[in-house]
């Protein structure tokens, strides 16, 4: 039998957790700090990468786009249920 285990709010304050938590964190700032300047370098070095990059990034902004839209719950009609026959009143005069 599996043992579910409940979070509680002191192991957030466990030293290895919080040393993960901030070297996430570092390594995150420091990427998308590198990045641009990598993507900077390689539109020098290649100028034809510019127009490639350009249509890889629309392509992904379109499929983020098309997909989250898609990630929505809609309402589904209920089918298979039992059709009910309407019933008219039978004391009602007609005016």
């Amino acid at each position: 039998m599996e043992k579910k285990h409940t979070m509680r709010i002191d192991d957030f304050a466990r030293p290895e957790t919080m040393i993960r938590g901030v070297a996430k964190v570092f390594v995150g700032l420091i990427a998308l700090l590198l990045l641009p300047a990598l993507l900077q370098i390689l539109m020098r070095i290649l100028p034809g990468i510019a127009a490639v990059m350009g249509f890889g990034i629309a392509s992904l902004v379109a499929y983020a786009v098309r997909e989250g839209g898609r990630s929505r719950s809609r309402r589904s009609q209920q089918s298979g249920g039992a059709e009910r026959t309407p019933v008219l009143p039978t004391d009602v005069e007609d005016v």
